[in-house]
Formats: C-alpha cells, sequence, structure tokens
C-alpha cells in the first residue's frame, strides 16, 4: 500500500505559520503598532517565498500543503492591505487606480476559480510568483524607505497580468492542478 504523504512538513508549518500570523498582524496594525506590523508582515512574505521552495525541493507537495499555502496568501494580503490603509494609505488613496485593477481581477480571478472548482485560485504560476517577489519588495520600499510611483505601477501591473492569467488557466484547464507554470504550458500539455 503506498504510503501517504505526512502533513507534518517544513512546509506546512511555515504556512500554517502565515494563517496564525495574519490576525496579529492586522491586530498590530489596528493598533498602530508599526514596527511589530512590518516585521511580522516581512516575516510572513519570506516564509510564503520558502514555503513552496521548500516543498518542492524536499518532494513535500501536496493538496492540504497547496491549499494553506493559498489562504495563507489571501490573509496575508489582507493584513498586508490593513497595514498600507492605516500607515500608508496617502498615496494609495491618490492613486487609486492601479490598486483597485489588481484588486478587480484578483477578485474575478477567486471567483472563477470558486465557481469551476469550488476552490481558492492555488495554481502556483510563475507569473504569480514573479509578481509576489516584486510585490514583496515594493512592500518593503514603502516601509522601509518611501512610496515609489513606478514600483507601484510595476508591482500591480505584474500582479494584475498574472491574476488575469489565473482567469485564463481557470477557464481552459479540465481539473483543478496546483502545479502548473503558466498558460504557455497548459496549452503545450494539450496539443
Amino acid at each position: 500500500m503506498p504510503r501517504r504523504p505526512s502533513i507534518t512538513t517544513l512546509a506546512n508549518a511555515l504556512s500554517f505559520y502565515r494563517l496564525c500570523a495574519a490576525p496579529v498582524i492586522v491586530g498590530a496594525a489596528l493598533s498602530e503598532a508599526r514596527t511589530l506590523f512590518i516585521v511580522l508582515m516581512l516575516v510572513s512574505l519570506a516564509t510564503d517565498a520558502a514555503d513552496g521552495f521548500l516543498a518542492r525541493r524536499w518532494k513535500q507537495e501536496s493538496k492540504l500543503g497547496a491549499r494553506l499555502d493559498a489562504l495563507a496568501d489571501s490573509l496575508t494580503l489582507g493584513a498586508g492591505l490593513t497595514g498600507v490603509w492605516v500607515f500608508e494609505r496617502a498615496p494609495f488613496v491618490e492613486n487609486p487606480g492601479w490598486l483597485a485593477i489588481f484588486l478587480g481581477a484578483l477578485g474575478l480571478a477567486t471567483i472563477v476559480s470558486l465557481a469551476r472548482f469550488r476552490r481558492l485560485p492555488a495554481f502556483h504560476l510563475y507569473s504569480f510568483k514573479l509578481a509576489d517577489l516584486v510585490l514583496t519588495a515594493f512592500f518593503a520600499a514603502v516601509f522601509l524607505y518611501d512610496f515609489l510611483p513606478w514600483a507601484y505601477a510595476l508591482s500591480m501591473s505584474l500582479a494584475t497580468l498574472a491574476a488575469l492569467e489565473i482567469i485564463v488557466v481557470a477557464l481552459v484547464v479540465e481539473r483543478f492542478r496546483t502545479d502548473l507554470k503558466g498558460i504557455w504550458w497548459v496549452l503545450r500539455a494539450r496539443r
């Protein structure tokens, strides 16, 4: 009988940390504990980058891990947006277009994935990984340096394109999978 993968992996523990940290990060933001918010948010962003890498590296990928990661990503994004609103809202209120477009595209991607598969989008596309890295750098710049309009436009553009790719992938694939690289690979595999 084949051995079932363990749910107690380091990658799952990192995703679980992000699930637990999100409400604490929101609490830090709402209580205006800026330094605590920044530290916890940066740790969450670092663990987000590490969990998938570790799961692939140690061959511990699982459906549970992918779902934990997707939920933790959503909660971390919400916690980060809460902190942005509390501490750094002025430049975003003055330039709402990019954020609104990204959140609209991400919301639509979530709706499409839930409608097709009854699951949060967790395809782990390369475009979203790139957008995540750029968004993390932008977040760090905002809180550790200053708001950079060009970095804002770049990060929101990449994140929006990644969300649009999620929509296309969700509409094209027959069944939900967490190991997709992008629409190019999906279409190539269909030939």
